[in-house]
């Protein structure tokens, strides 16, 4: 049986070409701040092309070159499970929602939002994001966030939360403005990356990396993926891991799923201070190394179009001046937008494909692919070698 997948990896976005190799919808990330920060050997790094001699039959091949498939490939080539290809159907790793997002790898944020499995496996998750940052240099670092919560608060704060009175976030952050009726809470001890900068140092250690090669179907024989159909030729590889942002086809059936906009700024330094990561109903901010602060992204359901949009910029903005009274004369250096997946139900979906015994899938990260990367490579890469289903992996089937 041949499938075809090329058409179920992006959205068809109007007047934009779909399953072919070497788009340049790339654009919208490389207006994120996070592009020039980068070295020459990061944006080289990015943007490989075919390496000569790419193995047609490698022991596991990955489809996606976003942060959790170049995790996943280096997760498999940590645990001894072969050669590793990883293929990417545009001209640049991290080319969609990994590479535009905020960096943040903040699990203990979601603790009073998300169910316990999904904050324990990022917990997880931030663990080995310190351990890759310890050996390779991904340029994690620890951050703080000073949530705003609208009215009283929580009556009972999760693990890690510190409810603070007004003086006190006067004394940690002065130049904040706090609204009315909100609860300031703190939490320590998370983390932030710069997205791309990440994707870059993975790449390094996943194996051989292919951007511009897309996907064009697979021929599925009893419960095995045999073939790989690409526009560089076939692969025939022992395991397979769609690392594509939705549920591709034909696996979609029944899946409801979609890409989700959303929008960022960021703003030049200027004369405040501020240390914490800054949340609340009416808005936020990053503080980043250097004084720039990153601000987003915003929740634009319906909005297929790739095009940034001064509206729900100028909202990001005014919420960045409500909270931050003196960044209301900050220049915008940069505004951009990507699109999140998002599987209805599920955040994420990490599973075996259905009907095969060695095919995998990671999807529907929406907002926290950066975040869940290491984790989920880890246990796709466990799953794989071992041929069972990792403990904590439990809530994240298919629908």
């Amino acid at each position: 049986m041949t499938v075809s997948i090329g058409s179920g990896c992006h959205p068809r976005w109007p007047g934009w070409r779909t399953g072919e190799p070497g788009r340049d919808d790339v654009a919208v990330v490389r207006a994120a701040i996070w592009t020039g920060g980068l070295t020459a050997a990061e944006h080289a790094a990015l943007a490989p092309g075919v390496p000569d001699g790419l193995d047609r039959q490698p022991d596991v091949l990955v489809v996606g070159g976003g942060a959790v498939g170049l995790a996943t490939a280096v997760a498999c080539r940590s645990a001894g499970l072969g050669s590793v290809v990883v293929l990417e159907r545009e001209v640049r790793l991290a080319s969609a929602a990994s590479g535009g997002n905020g960096g943040a790898v903040s699990p203990d944020l979601h603790a009073l939002t998300d169910p316990a499995e999904f904050v324990a496996f990022g917990r997880v998750s931030l663990a080995l994001h310190r351990e890759l940052d310890a050996r390779w240099g991904t340029g994690l670092r620890t951050t703080r966030w000073l949530l705003l919560w609208p009215g009283a608060g929580p009556a009972q704060l999760p693990p890690g939360y510190q409810r603070l009175d007004p003086g006190t976030v006067r004394e940690l952050e002065p130049d904040v403005a706090l609204p009315d009726r909100v609860t300031p809470l703190l939490v320590t001890g998370q983390g932030a990356v710069n997205p791309q900068r990440l994707a870059a140092v993975l790449a390094g250690h996943a194996g051989a990396v292919a951007t511009g090669v897309a996907v064009r179907g697979v021929d599925v024989t009893g419960d095995r993926i045999t073939t790989v159909h690409t526009t560089l030729g076939d692969f025939a590889p022992g395991a397979v891991v769609m690392a594509t942002g939705l549920v591709p086809e034909p696996w979609a059936a029944g899946v409801v799923q979609r890409r989700v906009k959303g929008h960022m700024l960021a703003v030049a330094p200027g004369p405040w201070r501020l240390s914490s990561v800054l949340s609340s109903e009416v808005g936020g901010g990053a503080p980043q190394p250097g004084g720039a602060i990153v601000c987003g992204g915003t929740f634009d359901d319906g909005d297929a179009g790739p095009e940034v949009r001064p509206e729900p910029v100028a909202a990001l903005l005014a919420g960045l001046h409500w909270l931050l009274p003196a960044a209301r004369g900050a220049t915008v250096t940069h505004a951009w937008c990507c699109f999140r997946p998002v599987v209805e139900g599920r955040q994420p979906v990490i599973d075996r494909l259905p009907g095969t015994t060695n095919g995998w899938v990671s999807a529907g990260h929406f907002t926290t692919g950066v975040m869940m990367s290491a984790g989920t490579g880890r246990a796709l890469a466990q799953w794989i070698g071992a041929g069972r289903r990792p403990a904590g992996l439990e809530t994240f089937s298919l629908p």
